[in-house]
């Protein structure tokens, strides 16, 4: 009953754009019942340690779920708190000014270069939303700047999967000590440097971006494009101190990250003395992505308490030739369907120690591939949402050069061992 229920919502949570149900209901009910089926019938619960412990009492497992769970929203809510108030002081707005250039190819690659870099420090559906409202601003031609969108989106996803900080899949791996910094950077940067040029290089030479364009100044004084600046590069130099200091202190990412909030905003309230900047940055905070993530991380942890993913690993070793084959599905599926439950899943399922490089395989399919189509990622969904992109459209236009880059970071993996012997 609840693996029933678990696909059901699943189910609704995939077609959301097509049932018109936010996915933040269905995940919140799966979570729930799923969890009320196993303490009303006090179903056999296990915990995973290698192998399956049993435990009498469900409602510790859920407990200790919670606090799992708990780890990645804190992290989260420290993220999205930064960037509400780098937006609010301008800071991504300064970013315009980088974008001065006379061609559209030359353009092309700029905003493909600022996607990435700003993406795997911001996160890329983050990023994908400040370039489109910057986009706006720069090409007003609706057809052109669909097809900026589309390698946006491509090099958004590419940029987040090498970071710790810059994918919602990558961060879970990281919290949940599957990888660390130093050999995430190592392993995965070269992949999706490869995923982005080959995607943008073939892109280049759509006859769409033959040509010239104009880009318009921004308009602000250069005081605001000072202070833009000042609180961009404030914003993003603490969002990166996250990492280094997991790895110095040893504290865990969601205290290194409240602690780069608690910086920035004694910052704000120093320097421009503002007394309400805690309510105004608290309501640009997206309380349904936290909602979402929490519902799926709860719902996934109640198959894991049940043994339903250790037997299924198990299934999936004695069938599957090697797990590269498994990885490479892996980002196919991520494609159509949401990386957050699928990257849930792969962690409760497999043991693998840390560093392992089936994770950074999963780090890389789950981000890559979900721009394939335009419903694979939270990127894709979000350009989705804000320009009207037509599915059909990008699967016409787009999915074909994603997949070549997809595809091309993919080979990339394959091959690195035979370099490093």
């Amino acid at each position: 009953m609840v693996i029933f229920i678990f696909i059901l919502g699943y189910l609704l949570i995939t077609l959301e754009n097509f049932i018109s149900v936010n996915k933040v209901i269905p995940s919140i009910l799966m979570a729930i019942i799923c969890w009320s089926l196993i303490i009303f019938f006090n179903l056999p619960v296990y915990e995973l340690d290698q192998h399956l412990i049993p435990k009498k009492d469900p409602k510790y497992l859920l407990l200790f779920h919670l606090g799992k769970a708990s780890e990645i929203i804190f992290f989260l809510i420290g993220a999205m708190s930064i960037i509400a108030i780098i937006e609010k002081y301008s800071g991504f707005e300064a970013l315009k000014e980088l974008f001065y250039t006379n061609t559209k190819r030359r353009f092309l690659w700029i905003i493909s270069i600022v996607s990435f870099l700003l993406s795997a420090i911001i996160d890329n559906l983050t990023a994908t939303m400040v370039l489109i409202s910057l986009l706006r601003k720069t090409v007003y031609n609706y057809k052109d700047r669909l097809y900026y969108l589309g390698l946006v989106i491509i090099s958004a996803n590419a940029g987040g999967v090498w970071s710790p900080i810059g994918d919602i899949t990558t961060t879970m791996l990281w919290i949940s000590n599957k990888v660390t910094t130093i050999h995430l950077i190592k392993k995965i940067f070269i992949p999706s440097i490869l995923c982005m040029v080959i995607s943008t290089l073939i892109a280049s030479y759509i006859p769409i971006f033959n040509g010239y364009i104009q880009i318009k100044k921004s308009g602000l004084s250069k005081d605001h494009i000072n202070r833009g600046f000042f609180m961009l590069k404030i914003g993003l130099f603490l969002m990166l101190l996250v990492p280094v200091l997991k790895t110095i202190i040893g504290i865990p990412p969601y205290m290194a990250m409240m602690f780069s909030l608690a910086v920035i905003l004694f910052i704000v309230s120093q320097k421009y003395k503002s007394q309400f900047i805690l309510y105004d940055i608290f309501k640009k905070v997206d309380l349904s992505s936290i909602l979402f993530f929490l519902g799926i991380l709860l719902s996934v942890s109640s198959l894991e308490s049940l043994g339903k993913l250790y037997n299924l690993s198990h299934w999936i070793n004695e069938n599957v030739y090697t797990w590269k084959i498994t990885t490479f599905l892996f980002g196919l599926i991520s494609s159509i369907m949401d990386n957050v439950p699928l990257v849930a899943a792969t962690i409760a399922m497999f043991s693998y120690p840390i560093n392992h490089d089936l994770w950074h395989f999963i780090a890389y399919a789950s981000g890559t591939g979900g721009s394939i189509f335009l419903i694979g990622s939270a990127a894709g969904v979000a350009a989705m949402s804000m320009e009207k992109i037509d599915f059909f459209w990008y699967f016409k236009k787009i999915s074909w050069i994603a997949l070549i880059g997809y595809i091309s970071g993919f080979l990339y993996l394959l091959i690195y061992p035979l370099f490093s012997l």
